[in-house]
């Protein structure tokens, strides 16, 4: 009777992981599935859309090129830092700093560096002129966008290959490369650099596909002619003619083989990179980019003070500042904060409400799924767990919503929550796989020893020594889910509000001032929630110290 409790509890475990891990997969294959049927004259007729073809490669080059260049700039800070005094705070920085939105990155950069932005005009505002509309960032470009993308997610690398370095034995390549002659940098390069290459594939790719099907950023920064690719799938997806649907389908099909190209890209990438790498070492040419590194000994302080000043820019904007104004002549007041409140309150508790039960949710998830991992010894592949980050939003997004109007579902923060437990779920799993798989089962065996049951060993010992990674990972899920924009606006037809909907409704209308106080509330609650998460994290640690000296 025993037996047969447990094997239909395993059973039921593993329907639960296999319906949340899957769910991506599922809505592509929905979203692959013609609603109308599909004709040689509406292939012609899609790759015939006015603009097309540079809108798929504008994609394509912003999703190569941002990533690849976050994964440079990551390398080249974790090669000055890894054995530096400031690795530590570095490192405790990591997961806050990841925690800033997409969005709030993006907007500040512009809000900054953009011609009316509050750099030049407070430089133009000294000399009492009007900074020149040529100069600064552009508010739309390519540029713009690569710019954004590869510095957000320069700490999402660092901290993958934080958690790389913990298992190579870095220290004793580098002496070995001393040995053979080459400077402590050219061995950052030669001997470490390849491997963690080839070691990140699943986090490059995950960075190339969200790039390739991001819609908030390619409608507020992108270039507007033509359109980025997103934009231009999302109008097909949610339009309601035949001609409109027949190029949603063709438009999954052609974002899926984008994606095949991504991945090729990798493999092209990283043989040319190892085969460049080579070829230097063996003619004993300088390494310029080893040089390049020591700039990025002052990473830390950058980014910060970027951070910083982006919060302050949307702050001041909040508050009166505006591109006509500077900080002498502005009406400073907190009357807009005033006049949003009422507007602001259902979307701030939506988001509330849907990211604490997705981000419980996903957590709850992932602990069942490296425990049943563990119970039947199958360990999984990792893109198995991590396909919500893997594939591209748009293609499965599309696919839940065509399942979601068969089941006539409503419109309410329920099927939201399940539409955002695929996210909180992967990204939980990548910050928890590393803990659970290193505890120490010394303890649990004890703990046996003493007649403890199964459970009470989980309790006991295993919970309480994730604990403060399940604080980390509550955190990070909790960020991910406010950030979530892609799901909330299909699944909830526009019906169910969020901080991040409204920011970027608004921000399409270019009320600034306005998107500067939905964007600040946007960026409080990650950071909010890390302070909990670290405070809690804290008083765990001592509590645990104090009862198991």
């Amino acid at each position: 009777m025993a037996t047969k409790i447990r094997r239909l509890t395993l059973s039921t475990g593993w329907l639960i992981v296999a319906l949340v891990a899957g769910m991506p997969l599922f809505g592509v294959i929905v979203g692959l599935w013609p609603s109308v049927p599909i004709s040689g004259a509406d292939v012609i007729r899609f790759f015939a859309y006015n603009g097309l073809t540079l809108s798929i490669t504008n994609t394509l080059f912003i999703s190569l090129a941002a990533p690849l260049l976050a994964l440079y700039v990551a390398f080249m800070v974790y090669s000055q830092y890894r054995f530096n005094p400031r690795w530590q705070t570095l490192e405790k920085r990591l997961a806050p700093l990841l925690s800033l939105p997409h969005l709030a990155v993006a907007l500040g950069l512009v809000y900054l560096f953009s011609s009316g932005g509050m750099v030049f005009n407070a430089l133009w505002g000294l000399f009492d002129q009007a900074a020149p509309d040529w100069l600064g960032l552009p508010r739309k470009s390519l540029f713009t966008m690569v710019l954004a993308i590869s510095i957000k997610e320069v700490p999402f690398f660092l901290l993958i290959l934080s958690a790389l370095g913990r298992q190579l034995a870095i220290k004793d390549w580098l002496l070995q490369g001393k040995a053979l002659g080459y400077t402590e940098r050219a061995s950052w390069w030669l001997l470490i650099f390849p491997i963690m290459l080839k070691q990140s594939r699943l986090a490059l790719l995950a960075a190339m596909a969200y790039t390739l099907s991001v819609l908030d950023l390619s409608l507020l920064i992108g270039p507007n002619i033509p359109q980025l690719y997103a934009v231009v799938l999302y109008n097909w997806q949610t339009g309601f003619t035949t001609y409109e649907q027949a190029n949603a389908f063709l438009g999954n099909l052609v974002l899926l083989v984008m994606l095949g190209l991504l991945i090729f890209s990798i493999y092209v990438h990283e043989w040319f990179a190892v085969k460049r790498l080579r070829t230097n070492a063996i003619m004993a040419n300088p390494f310029k980019i080893a040089r390049i590194s020591q700039i990025f000994t002052a990473w830390l302080g950058f980014f910060s003070l970027l951070t910083v000043a982006i919060l302050a820019t949307f702050l001041l904007w909040s508050m009166g500042w505006n591109s006509q104004s500077t900080l002498s002549t502005a009406n400073w007041s907190f009357a807009l904060w005033q006049d949003e409140w009422f507007f602001m309150q259902r979307p701030l508790l939506n988001s509330l409400n849907i990211a604490f039960f997705s981000s419980i949710l996903g957590v709850a998830v992932t602990l069942l799924a490296l425990e049943l991992q563990q119970q039947t010894k199958r360990k999984l592949p990792d893109y198995i767990w991590l396909m919500a980050i893997l594939l591209p939003q748009l293609s499965m997004v599309y696919g839940w919503q065509v399942a979601h109007t068969g089941l006539s579902g409503s419109y309410s923060t329920g099927w939201i929550i399940l539409s955002h437990l695929p996210f909180t779920f992967a990204y939980s799993y990548l910050v928890l796989r590393g803990p659970f798989q290193s505890l120490n089962r010394h303890y649990e065996l004890v703990a046996a020893s003493f007649g403890y049951t199964y459970w009470q060993r989980w309790w006991r010992i295993r919970f309480m020594l994730l604990r403060p990674a399940l604080l980390s990972a509550l955190a990070i899920a909790f960020s991910v889910s406010v950030a979530q924009y892609i799901p909330t606006l299909m699944i909830g037809a526009g019906r169910v509000t969020t901080i991040t909907t409204e920011a970027v409704a608004i921000a399409s209308g270019n009320e600034q001032s306005i998107t500067a106080v939905y964007i600040i509330v946007q960026a409080a609650l990650p950071f909010i929630a890390f302070l909990i998460a670290s405070i809690l994290a804290q008083r765990i640690r001592g509590s645990f110290d104090a009862e198991h000296p």
